[in-house]
């Protein structure tokens, strides 16, 4: 719709009256505050086509409306005004400290958690972090297609209490958003639990103290890098992408994987070389991997000492029935759907000593990774018309042959990728994706010893 209008083409868009902030913020975000809409009282999905045809009878008479009168700027759902620098007062520090908080919060400047004061010192002490002027541009930044300066950027990493350090990280994560196309805006605005994972390689990770391995991923002094660096891309892709949870972002339930999501691979525990070598780049070259993640599914395995038998753990923790699964989804030609094996050194160590390399184990996982035909077609069954031509043949199948029936899980082995985190004992991750990526970017830019 948005770009019918912008061509010249009066335009209207049927929105439930649950997504309509949704629909004015991302017309806002495109250049189109003057939007059209016809609205319906329910959400669309998981309605009987009956009622849908009731719903959609009473938006034509709105369309017809929409088409005919003057568009006006809708003011539902304003953006949060840009601020200069404010000044804010309390009877001491702490109360002045408290009542930004308030502040910031109510402008949905925050995540819920207590923000450190991006005061004009705190500011140039990060941009110390880089040789950019912080007026320069690193990207621009999905859902709202906005500019990310590097002093935005370190604006949002003050907030999250980070140091000089983590400014060229994330930087490179800003940029690597790029690599999605327009499946970042599906990541970022999705009805889905979508949260990006950045993966560091490289040396940085030990200079700066990037936690790789137990308790990588969980709370704690041991990886509060991982913590302020996760933490901080949040509010990046909130305060300046403009994923504001309900604004943009649309996420039916939520999850807590969105407050923060970032972890160094375990390169010195890892039996083979490290994921961004297989990307293409040097050993000692820095990289940020973003990986978006749908779930996450526990590989709890501490009794196989066989290869085998470990790689059948991954291949069930992979075996369930991805969303979309026989669809043309996104208005992409292949699946997007993809699994990031997240290998504990144990796991890793037990295959590598038998031989087997990363291309080996995606080929057993991938072959061994199976669901039920009846259940993947679920989804697809009663839309036919959007199943992706080289599935349309299980609808001629009965119930019965299609519960005998399994499918794997992903298109190819190629669907899958592999990092080492983790500490001692036998327990892996499993992250399953859908929005495209992985997407790895080399850390540039930095100005200050690391550590």
């Amino acid at each position: 719709m948005i770009f019918l209008e912008k061509l010249g083409k009066p335009a209207v868009s049927i929105v439930s009256r649950a997504f309509e902030a949704g629909a004015i913020a991302t017309a806002r975000g495109f250049g189109m505050p003057r939007v059209r809409l016809a609205i319906v009282p329910e959400v669309l999905t998981g309605l009987d086509p009956a009622r849908i045809e009731q719903h959609i009878g009473v938006a034509f008479s709105e369309i017809a409306t929409a088409l005919t009168t003057n568009v006006v700027d809708r003011k539902q759902s304003e953006a949060p005004r840009a601020a200069g620098r404010l000044f804010v007062r309390g009877e001491d520090s702490y109360d002045a400290f408290e009542e930004m908080n308030r502040q910031f919060l109510e402008q949905e400047w925050g995540d819920g958690f207590p923000l450190i004061p991006p005061t004009p010192a705190k500011v140039a002490s990060i941009l110390r972090g880089t040789t950019r002027n912080a007026s320069d541009v690193v990207t621009v930044l999905p859902p709202a297609m906005r500019y990310a300066t590097v002093e935005k950027i370190a604006i949002n990493a003050v907030m999250a209490g980070c140091d000089a350090s983590h400014l060229p990280i994330l930087m490179a994560a800003c940029r690597a958003i790029e690599g999605f196309g327009t499946l970042a805006r599906v990541m970022l605005m999705s009805t889905g639990p979508h949260a990006p994972l950045m993966v560091v390689n490289g040396p940085i990770a030990k200079e700066i103290g990037i936690n790789s391995g137990r308790c990588a991923l969980g709370p704690g002094a041991q990886s509060r890098h991982n913590i302020v660096l996760g933490r901080a891309f949040r509010l990046i892709l909130m305060n300046i992408g403009g994923a504001y949870p309900g604004r943009m972002d649309m996420d039916t339930i939520g999850t807590a994987r969105k407050f923060s999501l970032c972890v160094a691979e375990n390169e010195d525990h890892s039996p083979w070389r490290p994921y961004h070598v297989d990307q293409g780049f040097g050993k000692d070259v820095n990289t940020v991997t973003l990986f978006e993640t749908r779930d996450e599914v526990d590989v709890d395995d501490l009794t196989n000492y066989e290869p085998e038998g470990v790689l059948d753990s991954f291949a069930a923790a992979c075996s369930f029935i991805p969303a979309h699964y026989t669809a043309t989804s996104f208005d992409v030609e292949k699946s997007s759907h993809r699994f990031l094996l997240v290998m504990c050194p144990e796991h890793a160590e037990i295959c590598a000593k038998a031989g087997w390399s990363k291309r080996a184990i995606k080929e057993y996982v991938h072959y061994h990774a199976r669901i039920n035909a009846r259940l993947a077609l679920n989804w697809g069954r009663l839309t036919p018309t959007r199943m992706r031509p080289e599935w349309r043949w299980l609808l001629q199948r009965t119930p019965a042959e299609l519960e005998r029936l399994t499918l794997p899980v992903q298109e190819s082995a190629d669907s899958y990728d592999i990092v080492v985190v983790g500490g001692p004992a036998g327990k892996s991750l499993v992250f399953s994706t859908m929005c495209g990526g992985p997407s790895t970017i080399a850390i540039e830019d930095g100005a200050v010893p690391h550590g």
